[in-house]
């Protein structure tokens, strides 16, 4: 039998700073999307997807780390919290423009 694994192991700072790169690389490319100009709904609601799904995640990345990380120092785990609200409210004006 396996020892039942934490999720601890997985907030390295590396891995958040993976997924935060990741995050908004969706954001971006979601950008993108709405700059080529199609009138075309899926083109656009795909668009709005990735800037959901890339600024959720890297935000619930970052409170997670700043919350549940044994890795980070106090002043790492405000910068987590600070940066996932700002992600979130990056996240909630893109999602005005992609329309």
């Amino acid at each position: 039998m396996y020892a039942p694994m934490s999720w601890e192991q997985y907030l390295t700072k590396m891995w958040i700073w993976r997924v935060n790169a990741g995050g908004l690389a969706l954001i971006f490319l979601g950008f993108l999307f709405e700059l080529s100009g199609s009138p075309d709904a899926f083109v656009i609601s795909f668009a709005r997807f990735l800037v959901f799904v890339g600024g959720v995640a890297a935000a619930a990345v970052s409170l997670g780390g700043a919350l549940g990380s044994k890795r980070t120092t106090d002043m790492q785990n405000l910068g987590l919290m600070v940066w996932s609200g700002f992600l979130l409210l990056f996240t909630i004006s893109m999602l005005e423009f992609v329309r």
